[in-house]
């Protein structure tokens, strides 16, 4: 098994500082709007809304963008130094508007960089070391994901929110200059690259697509995944010892899955995460006990660890090179743009039957796509 390109690991070094800087601040800005600034429930909601659509909306931009200037690393520096730039205006922010407008630059980054970077993964990657590369990269995020709040929570009484924010710009700054010293791309030639048309993307993407929107309508947000460890009768600490259980060993296991994945196949890793998604929702959706939540919450840690890093090496296989990141964009606009209708109709179910039956719709929609996907009648041809 050869080692993975120094690309590689850089960009997983850079999504674990930028990880780390965003943890740090994510976690305290509703308790900031509203015990510092003075903001209504409503308006948090109405910030969060705005930056994760500005997000979902901006990752099929960025994407379009680098495979049209046949770039990748120009749309990095600017979508990991644009909120690394930034944390003054959160720092001093005297009114939830300067929040917002911190918020929706963050995201604008986040979308810009999202396809470029997936793009430049596979691109420095051998195609049989996707999964080991893809792997390698959620670990570092997520691991990053678990260290930010710790850091957070850790500091907030020495330095208080606005020294926090101050002090994310740290690994934020250290992330920025990893590109620009470290991070380099091949030269490639422009290509003509034709209009983003569903209709001219290939029949593989074209079903892989369908089948992750109809998985996506059926996923939670894991604040409903928390909620639920409530519910079962775990108190606040116990929820959040939970929670961190359930990222450390997602990001345990992504490696080592992205590898298997690579020996047993790209798609069936991603056919092993729609399983997963549906028996842990049904699980959960039968749970009467605390440890009942707990032990489904890690076997949710299963799903995104075999999902979240094939599914973007399934795709990066799927897709042509000079469409690469057009394509990875416009999966990752449309499976972040249906979170919101999801979030809704399970809350709805979860007001209006309960719990359980709001999980169980989950687990069928991930049956369906999981029946879909292991159905598909097309070609899966594989780009290199």
């Amino acid at each position: 098994m050869h080692r993975l390109p120094r690309e590689v690991y850089i960009l997983g070094s850079v999504s674990f500082l930028s990880d780390v800087a965003s943890e740090m601040v994510y976690p305290l800005l509703p308790l900031f709007l509203t015990g510092v600034l003075g903001a209504s429930a409503v308006a948090v909601g109405l910030i969060e809304g705005i930056a994760e659509a500005t997000a979902s909306l901006f990752k099929v931009v960025g994407g379009r963008l680098s495979d049209r200037a046949a770039a990748r690393r120009p749309f990095l520096l600017l979508g990991y130094g644009l909120p690394a730039l930034l944390r003054p205006v959160l720092a001093l922010a005297q009114t939830p508007a300067h929040v917002l407008g911190f918020r929706f630059l963050d995201r604008m980054g986040k979308g810009l960089r999202t396809a470029p970077r997936d793009a430049l993964i596979a691109e420095a990657a051998p195609k049989e070391a996707y999964g080991r590369a893809y792997g390698l990269h959620r670990a570092m995020d997520t691991l990053g994901a678990t260290l930010g709040p710790f850091l957070a929570f850790a500091l907030l009484p020495l330095l208080d929110f606005r020294g926090v924010f101050w002090a994310s710009a740290i690994p934020a700054a250290l992330a920025t200059l990893l590109i620009v010293f470290f991070l380099r791309e091949k030269p490639r030639p422009r290509l003509p690259l034709p209009p983003l048309r569903f209709s001219s993307l290939s029949p593989a993407y074209r079903r892989f697509l369908l089948v992750a929107a109809i998985a996506t309508l059926g996923l939670a947000s894991n604040a409903f995944l928390l909620l639920r460890l409530s519910d079962l009768g775990l108190n606040v600490a116990q929820t959040t010892l939970a929670y961190t259980a359930y990222n450390l060993l997602y990001a345990l296991l992504a490696f080592p899955l992205g590898s298997l994945a690579d020996r047993l196949g790209l798609r069936r890793m991603v056919m092993g995460g729609f399983a997963f998604h549906a028996l842990a929702y049904l699980g959960f959706g039968l749970s009467s006990q605390p440890w009942h939540g707990v032990a489904w919450l890690l076997c949710y840690a299963l799903y995104s660890a075999a999902f979240e890093g094939s599914s973007r090496a399934y795709l990066a296989s799927i897709t042509p090179p000079q469409e690469k990141a057009s394509a990875i964009g416009l999966y990752h606009t449309v499976t972040g743009l249906l979170l919101l209708p999801a979030g809704l109709l399970f809350g709805l179910l979860w007001e209006l039957l309960g719990p359980s039956w709001a999980f169980f719709t989950g687990s069928s929609l991930a049956l369906l796509a999981l029946g879909l996907f292991w159905l598909d009648p097309t070609q899966r041809r594989s780009y290199t």
